[in-house]
């Protein structure tokens, strides 16, 4: 299969997108006192959003032989060396506007000003907390820690219980794998100093009755290989793996359903082509509004992509805004009052283990690859994703080190993403005292972990609300879709991401079941697309 280039990218650029719907007729629009051109094309399919849900849906369309537009707001991250992303040691300090969606301070924190750019994470607003997002061609596998982590049974079915979870498990979530995946760690690079965190808690976690899973991830471990033995400059290995990856380890999809999907010639990619919004016309088919913009967010022109069948992928904040502002705008008429509801974190919460143990290496090797499951919970099952950190030694005494996991389980109670006609924005609600049994649920787990190589949970493990970067729902299967994603309502209009997800993946990170819940959704529509 030929690999991505500059060629197969030209009829998506900013600069040169032009030229391939300028066989469209082209009408001119004053604004801001210059002439703004629009473009008009047509393909049979278009798909909003290139991450683990459009980026399959792409594919499937593309081997099937339908014409298809893949719709990105993000720029093509084609590698180019060690400084083709920012790093998370110093992005925001020196205002990397690489780190952010067109913004004014850095999405990861909101504390840091940063030059506007067309960078990779957005930064929603919300009451109790906010919420993070990617932003390029790939979508959240740019900016994910790249865990492709399968559920437990028992909790895949109590979360989907209308999806049968064998065919899950022996067809869509290897086919996925096979796709993605660099494998579980090896022996070799988990005995290596660099990833003496990740040993210290699959020891501490098997201790204290924790079932332990090594989990595939989207990383090539021989690149990783070469960073840890020296022959490359590490990253992944010394905990840059969250924007990208320097060392090219990161297989973000791009690199592989992207990238088949082009090779197939029915797919064409659109970067840099932020949606304004989606409007329903003549025979059930759509339009498609973009404005394409430079790297530096400015409007170089417009183009309105009509459709047969359109496929929501922009993700489980802006997927339902799109959704919301359409029906806000009179162009879409058939939506019910279900999108925008149902929307949840993954009932996540990052927390904090201090321990005693100066064999453990201060800078953490990446990426997460060991979850732990508390099946024994007086609550609830608790799940935990090791998450290895850069600054596992900062401002600590003498071999006191940080251990970072992510604690996931099912939510209690769910909010709703809403969209601002004034400000043209998402919002997020998330009802956090709703959810304070999960978050007991949650320290009760780390707890058990808490006495194990000296360790102690600095302050309250129940404390302040941290950024939602697993944001789930707002166009629900069964509630605003189908089964099958179909928008109640709306005929040949889709939803093929984690909106679909009811707020929750199971207790386990949302990317891989994203990927295969759209495998598994596009296996049964295209037979039906004509």
């Amino acid at each position: 299969m030929k690999n991505i280039n500059r060629r197969n990218f030209i009829k998506g650029s900013a600069y040169l997108g032009a030229a391939s719907a300028a066989a469209g007729s082209v009408a001119a629009n004053a604004t801001m006192g210059s002439l703004v051109p629009t473009y008009f094309s047509y393909r049979k399919c278009a798909v909003i959003g290139s991450g683990f849900g459009g980026s399959v849906a792409a594919l499937r369309l593309g081997l099937a032989g339908k014409s298809t537009a893949l719709i990105e707001r993000g720029k093509y991250w084609q590698y180019q060396g060690e400084d083709t992303f920012p790093v998370v040691a110093d992005a925001a300090l020196n205002g990397d506007g690489r780190t952010t969606w067109l913004g004014d301070v850095d999405g990861a924190t909101g504390n840091y000003p940063v030059s506007r750019y067309t960078g990779l994470l957005e930064r929603i607003n919300g009451d109790t907390t906010h919420s993070v997002v990617g932003a390029g061609l790939g979508g959240g596998s740019l900016v994910y820690g790249g865990v492709l982590l399968q559920p437990r049974r028992d909790l895949f079915e109590q979360v989907f219980p209308f999806i049968n979870y064998d065919q899950m498990d022996s067809q869509y979530y290897p086919r996925v794998l096979s796709l993605v995946s660099g494998g579980t760690i090896p022996e070799d690079i988990l005995n290596t100093n660099q990833y003496s965190a990740i040993k210290t808690f699959i020891d501490n976690a098997t201790a204290a009755g924790l079932t332990v899973t090594r989990s595939h991830v989207g990383f090539n471990w021989n690149v990783i290989r070469k960073e840890v033995t020296g022959e490359i400059n590490p990253f992944a290995s010394v905990g840059e793996y969250v924007y990208g990856c320097n060392s090219n380890a990161k297989n973000t999809l791009d690199k592989n359903y992207i990238n088949q999907a082009a090779a197939t010639g029915k797919v064409s990619i659109f970067t840099l082509h932020n949606v304004t919004t989606v409007k329903q016309t003549w025979g059930d088919s759509y339009e498609v509004h973009c404005e394409v913009l430079n790297e530096l967010g400015d409007l170089l022109y417009r183009h309105v992509i009509y459709c047969q069948y359109l496929f929501m992928a922009a993700g489980a904040v802006n997927t339902p805004k799109l959704l919301l502002k359409a029906k806000a705008l009179g162009d879409l008429t058939g939506l019910n009052d279900q999108v925008g509801q149902n929307w949840g974190g993954n009932g996540d919460e990052l927390m904090g283990r201090l321990i005693y143990n100066p064999a453990v290496n201060p800078i953490q090797g990446g990426p997460p690859c060991v979850a732990a499951h508390d099946t024994n919970n007086p609550i609830k099952t608790v799940g935990f994703m090791h998450s290895p950190s850069s600054g596992g030694a900062q401002g600590l005494p003498d071999g006191v080190r940080l251990q970072l996991h992510m604690a996931m389980s099912v939510p209690d109670a769910l909010g709703s993403v809403s969209y601002n006609p004034a400000t043209n924005a998402a919002f997020v609600s998330y009802p956090e005292a709703a959810n304070q049994l999960d978050r007991q649920a949650h320290y009760i787990s780390l707890a058990k972990m808490q006495h194990l190589d000296n360790g102690v949970i600095p302050g309250s493990a129940i404390g302040s609300s941290s950024a939602i970067w697993h944001p789930l729902g707002g166009a629900v299967m069964g509630a605003a879709t189908s089964e099958l994603g179909e928008v109640y309502g709306q005929s040949n209009l889709f939803v093929v991401d984690g909106s679909l997800m009811p707020g929750s993946t199971a207790a386990a990170n949302p990317s891989l079941t994203i990927a295969a819940n759209a495998e598994r959704i596009m296996e049964s529509l295209i037979p039906q697309l004509y």
